[in-house]
């Protein structure tokens, strides 16, 4: 039986792939904090990736937080950790997974409106969480591994029914607050969570690629569009549009930055599209009817 080991795999995306791997006839490890599960003690760590199909690690801080100093150091010594550990486990294994797959973000691209950025973009974004990506893949790629694959992917918002962004905006539409934000005009780049792990099922058949992909749909569209066909898929008859000031407000009330509803991030899977990656949910009305049904 193949063997897939997900660091950090106790959270929203990892207990979908937990779930779905095993679905598909896979064994499936979980590293994580939680006694029920292997510890990140380094003999621990080496003994699960051993002949691995993939590891995939998830492991990091939670962002959906207010970015206090003592925040961001979390968020970045979190994520640096993590990937240090395994690699250094990856490394005094005798027989070393076949692939490396680290989480990575979309905000190390610049916030954009009319460009779209691709994998070849160059000139990154400015700013904490831009910071935090380039330090996780320098930390990734420091690794040199003649038997392992390695892929770090620049993740969109995922969107799914049991966590993520998209169960407290389905609240506000149905409660007739699903308007626009801000001025609406800022893009959305996403991702279904089922397209997530049928990206990470292409990624172990593919064996030419590696290096950064963006995982995200081909579809981004503006915020007020999203929140249109939010309110569509809810049959909201209306929605009331959210000011600035008061998302600015209302993200210090409930603990979390304004950045991440205000940001625009227009951003394209040029890598996946032109291996002939075959998206399941390409686009948010087909997403939203099913995640929401």
């Amino acid at each position: 039986m193949k063997k897939v080991v997900i660091a950090g795999g106790s959270g929203f995306i990892g207990t979908y792939l937990d779930t779905r791997f095993r679905e598909i006839g896979y064994k499936v490890v979980i590293i994580s904090r939680s006694p029920v599960h292997v510890s990140w003690l380094p003999t621990d760590l080496q003994k699960a990736v051993e002949g691995a199909e993939l590891v995939i690690n998830l492991a990091g801080k939670t962002i959906n937080c207010r970015h206090s100093e003592t925040n961001r150091k979390a968020i970045l010594e979190s994520r640096i950790k993590s990937t240090k550990l395994i690699g250094d486990a990856i490394l005094a294994s005798k027989n070393p997974p076949k692939l490396w797959i680290n989480a990575s973000g979309a905000a190390i691209y610049k916030a954009s409106e009319e460009k779209a950025m691709t994998e070849d973009e160059t000139e990154f974004a400015s700013g904490f969480m831009a910071d935090v990506v380039r330090k996780w893949e320098s930390a990734f790629f420091e690794f040199e591994l003649q038997q392992t694959r390695q892929v770090a992917l620049r993740t969109s918002v995922v969107l799914g029914k049991n966590g993520g962004a998209l169960k407290p905006l389905a609240m506000l539409s149905r409660l007739g607050l699903g308007g626009k934000q801000a001025d609406g005009t800022q893009i959305f780049s996403w991702i279904h969570i089922e397209d997530y792990f049928r990206i990470v099922q292409f990624l172990i058949k593919e064996t030419a690629i590696q290096g950064v992909i963006n995982c995200t749909s081909p579809h981004p569209l503006s915020n007020t569009d999203f929140m249109t066909s939010l309110r569509k898929a809810n049959s909201a008859l209306f929605g009331i549009p959210a000011p600035r000031f008061a998302i600015v407000i209302g993200a210090k009330l409930i603990g979390t930055e304004a950045k991440l509803l205000l940001d625009s991030l227009f951003v394209i899977p040029k890598r996946l599209l032109k291996s002939d990656f075959k998206f399941a949910f390409p686009t948010i009305d087909k997403a939203l009817a099913d995640l929401l049904k």
